[in-house]
C-alpha cells in the first residue's frame, strides 16, 4: 500500500482524556508528560549533595503570599513634609486655573449683557418664536451667572384675622367681608371700562412704529432680508455665548470643589488636634443614624468628585492653641 492511498483513508482520532465535571477544582487532568516534568523537578530538589545552609541575602526582601512569589518594585513613600509641598502647588494650580476661568466668564457675561435682545427682541413686529426665546436652561444659566436676577417667589397677600365672640357677629363680619370685596371688584371694573367721549385717542408708539414698517415695507425689501440675516447671526452668537457659559459655570464649580478638598487635606496633614462635626453626606439624605466618623477614605473621595449642590462637604473643628 502507497502512502498516498495510506493517507487518504480515514483513521480514529485519540483524543485525550479531560477532567471530570465534578473534579473540575483540581484544575485540568495532568497528563504523564507533566507528570514526569514534575517528578524530575521534585528529585532535582531532593540532591543529596545540596547544601542546606544555603543563603542569599535577597531571601530577606523577597516574599511570598500564598505560595505565589511578590516582587517588590522599589515604590517608597515619601515623607509627610514632602506631600503637603505637592499638595499646596496642586492647590495653587487650582486656584491659578479657575481665576482664568473667572476672568473668561465675566468677559462672556459682558458680551450677553451688551446684546439688545438678550432675553426677547426688541421690535414689537417680531414674534418671540421658538428660535428667538430662552429655554429654561438658558434662564437658569444666566441666574447662576448673575447677568439676570434670579426668580423670586411671590409671596401671598397678607391676611388679616379678625375673632369674632359669637355666631352673629361672625356672620355680619363676613358680609361686610363680601361686599368690601364686591364693591372693590365693581371700582376696579369701571376704571377699566373704556369709555368713548368723543376724542381722538393718541396713537402709541408701538402703532405707529408698526404702521411705519408696513408703510415702507414695499420700498425696503433688501433692508429687511439685510435685518433678517443680521438677526439670524445674532442669535447664533448668542447660542454660542450661552452654551460656553454653562460649561464654564460647570468647570468653575468642579474647580471650587477640588480647592476646597485639597485645602481640607492640607490642613487634616498638619499638626493640632481637631474633632469631625459632621462628615460628607447627600443633600436630602435621611442617614442621621449613622455614625459619620466611620466613613472610608473612598466615600470621601466619591463625593470630593461630586456637584456642590449635592453634596455637603466635611466639616472639623480644631482645637485652640495659643500662637507664640
Amino acid at each position: 500500500m502507497t502512502s498516498s492511498l495510506r493517507n487518504s483513508l480515514h483513521r480514529r482520532n485519540h483524543k485525550e482524556r479531560s477532567q471530570l465535571p465534578h473534579r473540575a477544582k483540581f484544575g485540568i487532568l495532568e497528563k504523564h508528560k507533566d507528570y514526569v516534568q514534575r517528578a524530575r523537578d521534585y528529585h532535582s530538589k531532593q540532591d543529596p549533595d545540596r547544601n542546606k545552609d544555603e543563603f542569599y541575602f535577597g531571601m530577606i526582601k523577597e516574599r511570598t503570599v500564598q505560595g505565589v512569589h511578590v516582587k517588590d518594585r522599589g515604590n517608597v513613600s515619601m515623607p509627610m513634609d514632602m506631600v503637603k509641598l505637592l499638595k499646596t502647588q496642586d492647590e495653587g494650580y487650582v486656584r491659578t486655573m479657575r481665576a482664568n476661568g473667572i476672568k473668561k466668564i465675566e468677559r462672556i457675561k459682558s458680551q450677553l449683557t451688551a446684546l439688545a435682545n438678550l432675553i426677547a427682541p426688541q421690535d414689537d413686529n417680531i414674534q418671540d418664536d421658538g428660535e428667538d426665546a430662552l429655554d429654561e436652561t438658558d434662564l437658569k444659566t444666566l441666574r447662576e451667572a448673575g447677568v439676570i436676577p434670579p426668580e423670586t417667589k411671590r409671596r401671598p397677600p397678607p391676611r388679616h384675622i379678625i375673632f369674632a365672640e359669637n355666631d352673629t357677629e361672625a356672620k355680619q363680619l363676613s358680609q361686610r367681608r363680601s361686599s368690601n370685596q364686591v364693591k372693590t371688584t365693581t371700582e376696579a371694573d369701571v376704571e377699566q371700562a373704556e369709555v368713548d367721549l368723543g376724542w381722538k385717542t393718541v396713537e402709541s408708539a408701538s402703532s405707529r412704529r408698526r404702521r411705519k414698517n408696513k408703510s415702507s415695507a414695499g420700498a425696503s425689501t433688501d433692508i429687511v432680508e439685510g435685518g433678517e440675516e443680521t438677526r439670524q447671526l445674532n442669535v447664533q452668537n448668542r447660542k454660542r455665548l450661552l452654551k460656553e457659559l454653562a460649561a464654564r459655570l460647570k468647570r468653575d464649580t468642579q474647580l471650587r470643589c477640588t480647592q476646597r478638598e485639597l485645602e481640607m487635606q492640607r490642613l487634616l496633614a498638619g499638626k493640632g488636634g481637631r474633632r469631625k462635626l459632621r462628615g460628607i453626606e447627600e443633600v436630602g439624605a435621611e442617614n442621621k443614624d449613622e455614625d459619620e466618623d466611620e466613613m472610608d477614605d473612598t466615600a470621601a473621595s466619591k463625593a470630593s468628585k461630586a456637584d456642590e449642590k449635592t453634596y455637603k462637604p466635611r466639616v472639623y473643628k480644631w482645637r485652640i492653641e495659643r500662637k507664640r
